[in-house]
């Protein structure tokens, strides 16, 4: 698949990188207005300077691609993606993806008109361990879920256009894990109440810490708390999640030497239990662990299988534009929520058709 890339300094940088290393996939050209940045690009993915551009309509008129990678700053997203589509490229973008709900709806809806693919980059969903949770919860293996608990801590440092974003965590971190909310409980949030501080150690001007509650439309309520200014308290970049049902609770703790994944299933009703269960001499008292299957090429990689495959055969993406709506639309009522101290109701998109979101199989093999 032939790519232009726009956007290739900061994280940028990390998708040359991504796309050299996978097979079925070169860059054809490069956009950005740093000309640093477009030389150390260019000769890491091995594109000469006559392919390298200042915009987007430079490149699009010089070479001829197959799609678009835009990792250029959000609010450029509208702009730069909208061009592509309509010169007939399909669509990668980074998330978020746009700062504006508006602006992402007509995104989706040039991508519908122009009959082109639109996905973005949600890859916290494409590896094994959230597969098998997901298809844990499905199986009905701890009952109806109630509620999850989920941590992150981070040592966090942000460069660029990021460090001047008055919620930099919010958009640029918790956007992920709130997907993942989102994939796990196959389910759209409908409110959140967020709060929201700079810590001192900060090396942003915005918001690096938060404590979000949300409830979703299956009537699961998540308590979230995160930090991306949080030395030593490292969670990785998942975070540790507790998700809890009437007949059990799954634990995913990807550092955890017991196992990153595991079950605990409630034998009884807790109504007739006399002792706690830290107090019982129960066979498993930390529960059962759990390791998952290779899905195969996983994060970007699978971004990558999963948005060719779907170009090629016109299959939605799981994580479409139209169906990252309610992503982006949990994210923004959460910034709303932060910053008028209110809880806020989140708009509510059609969900991706069932039928869709089981695709890896068939369509990274």
């Amino acid at each position: 698949m032939r790519l232009i890339q726009a956007g290739v300094g900061g994280f940028g940088n990390s998708w040359i990188y991504t796309v050299r290393d996978t097979p079925g996939f070169e860059h054809v050209a490069l956009v950005d207005p740093s000309p640093a940045a477009l030389a150390n690009a260019g000769e890491i993915a091995g594109v000469p300077p006559e392919r390298r551009f200042a915009s987007i309509d430079d490149a699009l008129s010089a070479i001829d691609a197959d799609g678009l990678i835009d990792c250029t700053p959000a609010a450029c997203h509208y702009d730069t993606t909208c061009t592509a589509l309509r010169a007939g490229l399909h669509v990668l973008a980074e998330k978020p993806l746009s700062e504006s709900l508006q602006k992402a709806e007509l995104m989706v809806r040039t991508a519908k008109q122009c009959g082109r693919t639109l996905m973005v980059t949600q890859q916290f969903r494409y590896h094994d361990q959230p597969r098998l949770l997901r298809k844990l919860i499905a199986e009905n293996q701890i009952g109806a879920v109630d509620h999850v608990a989920v941590e992150f801590q981070i040592q966090g440092l942000l460069f660029g256009w990021r460090k001047t974003m008055s919620q930099p965590f919010l958009m640029d971190m918790a956007i992920h894990h709130f997907d993942l909310m989102r994939y796990l409980l196959n389910a759209n949030a409908v409110r959140v109440q967020a709060h929201t501080w700079n810590p001192r150690i900060s090396n942003t001007a915005g918001d690096m810490n938060a404590f979000v509650w949300i409830e979703f439309d299956n009537g699961v309520h998540v308590n979230y708390t995160g930090s991306f200014a949080a030395p030593g308290t490292d969670t990785g970049w998942n975070g540790r999640w507790a998700i809890t049902g009437d007949t059990g609770s799954l634990v995913w703790n990807p550092r955890d030497d017991w196992g990153p994944v595991r079950i605990f299933r409630q034998k009884q009703d807790l109504s007739v239990y006399t002792e706690q269960h830290f107090f019982s001499p129960l066979p498993e008292p930390w529960g059962e662990a759990l390791w998952a299957d290779s899905i195969g090429p996983n994060g970007h990689q699978y971004d990558l299988y999963h948005w060719k495959a779907c170009s090629e055969s016109g299959a939605e993406p799981e994580t479409s534009g139209r169906d990252n709506l309610n992503t982006l639309a949990l994210t923004l009522a959460a910034v709303e929520s932060a910053e008028t101290g209110r809880p806020v109701d989140v708009a509510q998109f059609p969900a991706i058709p069932a039928k869709l979101q089981e695709l890896q199989a068939q369509l990274v093999g």
